[in-house]
């Protein structure tokens, strides 16, 4: 059996899960094929785990923000792009010749197994948009909202199947897809309940037991500059023994400058485990990430992309567990943030919090769920 993975390659989040899929996939024997575009598909090709094939890239702007106008004003030839797109997936199913396919928030792809005669099952954490709540003066918006709104549904509608990799009643599910949306739990690439303990992955990972560690990333994007650079200007005030900064690949992080103090990774493949070792972790708002924080039950400072509608989901959906700030990138400052930071290592009341997220996220075995969904509609 064959499977053919087709994640959107913004950030490193869906790929992220998605390789939680394809390990547990290849433990059952099974060829996992992957094709990408973007940061996605630079991480899949660094890594050399999978066989990977490069699509047409797909481009969002903004300058330390999502800018949704800026992004519609330059993607006049998005028409193109997804024609492009469709005959370089054409080939590309053809050559591999799966017995399913997986898209995951890669909205191009339902057509064209359609027309191929492959089932495939899309993967997405986001079935309603927000964009005319962000721009609510901006009519352009609403309509531009409505239209991708009935696209994405109409392509949701083409699959077998919609996964979520969430817990159920995390996502607003539109009528029309209700009857094919199934959430399985997160997808992680480690079980954290079959993970070593905090001490010993510490002192395999070079750490003592006694310090104090912080952990920022930033995902996969170049959005979350700022957030790094903010961080490099409070590291002094910041009261942890250790500040692990991973920047992600489409970063040029020269100004971060290492120390006994500040290590700078630009990827971690283990990222679970040195999330695990940390006592805080601040993070932009991607799904996966947040899910992965989440699971292990670690205090957190979220900071959602200006603008963007799915982190701005995400942050009022996660902030409701009790051990998250939420903060404005514009509204922080060095001091700010390394206020927040100090008050989650020293607030026992969130540490307590901690254990009664991690065990409800803990009842779901999401790429467990996935298997089983896959198996039932693969042809």
């Amino acid at each position: 059996m064959k499977v053919l993975i087709m994640p959107c390659g913004i950030g490193w989040g869906h790929v992220s899960r998605c390789i939680a899929i394809a390990r547990e996939l290849e433990a059952e024997g099974i060829e996992v094929f992957f094709a990408s575009y973007g940061s996605g598909y630079e991480i899949l090709e660094s890594q050399h785990e999978y066989p990977t094939q490069k699509l047409p890239d797909i481009k969002f702007y903004g300058e330390g923000e999502f800018d949704i106008k800026y992004t519609v004003k330059k993607s006049i030839n998005a028409p193109y792009i997804f024609l492009k797109s469709i005959y370089n997936e054409s080939k590309i199913i053809k050559k591999i010749k799966p017995d399913i396919i997986i898209a995951d928030s890669h909205y191009s792809v339902p057509i064209t197994a359609k027309m191929l005669g492959i089932p495939c099952i899309m993967i997405t954490n986001e079935l309603t948009l927000n964009f005319s709540e962000i721009y609510p003066d901006e009519r352009t918006i609403k309509y531009l909202e409505s239209g991708l709104i009935r696209f994405f549904q109409y392509m949701c509608k083409l699959c077998r199947v919609v996964m979520v990799p969430d817990v159920p009643g995390s996502t607003e599910v539109p009528a029309k897809l209700k009857d094919m949306v199934v959430h399985t739990g997160p997808f992680l690439k480690n079980n954290q309940q079959k993970m070593v303990n905090k001490d010993a992955l510490r002192r395999e990972l070079g750490f003592k037991n006694s310090e104090r560690i912080v952990l920022v990333t930033v995902g996969g994007s170049n959005f979350g500059i700022e957030l790094l650079e903010l961080i490099c200007e409070a590291s002094s005030m910041i009261e942890c023994d250790r500040l692990i900064i991973v920047t992600g690949p489409q970063i040029k992080a020269d100004f971060i400058q290492e120390s006994h103090k500040i290590i700078k990774k630009e990827f971690l493949n283990n990222m679970m485990e040195w999330m695990k070792i940390s006592d805080v972790i601040v993070s932009l708002a991607g799904h996966t990430t947040i899910m992965e924080i989440m699971s292990l039950g670690i205090p957190n400072i979220i900071i959602p992309i200006e603008n963007h509608s799915e982190q701005i989901k995400n942050t009022i959906n996660f902030q409701k567990y009790g051990i998250s700030i939420i903060e404005n990138i514009k509204n922080l400052g060095p001091n700010k943030i390394a206020e927040d930071i100090n008050c989650l290592l020293n607030d026992q009341e969130i540490k307590n919090r901690t254990e009664i997220v991690k065990e409800k996220f803990s009842r779901y075995n999401g790429t467990e769920n996935a298997l089983k969904i896959i198996f039932e509609h693969a042809k």
